[in-house]
């Protein structure tokens, strides 16, 4: 079981990256990402569980997230 400490640093993990980022696009990735791990701390402190779906979910959008090549690189 993944527990919401895990979640939370995830999520600070990646608002210290969106506050590094170049450029507005990968800051606003980060963002995301930060605000989706929170949320799934949140469940995970408010309902003790967290949907197996969510955990997939998360994992897709942050693969899909390392996949987009840097503006420059397009």
């Amino acid at each position: 079981m993944i527990h919401a400490a895990d979640y939370r640093m995830r999520a600070d993990d990646c608002a210290r990256k969106a506050a590094e980022a170049k450029d507005d696009y990968h800051r606003k990735n980060f963002q995301q990402l930060a605000v989706m791990w929170t949320e799934m701390a949140e469940k995970v402190e408010g309902r003790g569980l967290v949907a197996h779906n969510d955990i997939e979910d998360a994992l897709a959008t942050i693969e899909s997230a390392s996949q987009i090549p840097a503006r420059g690189n397009r």
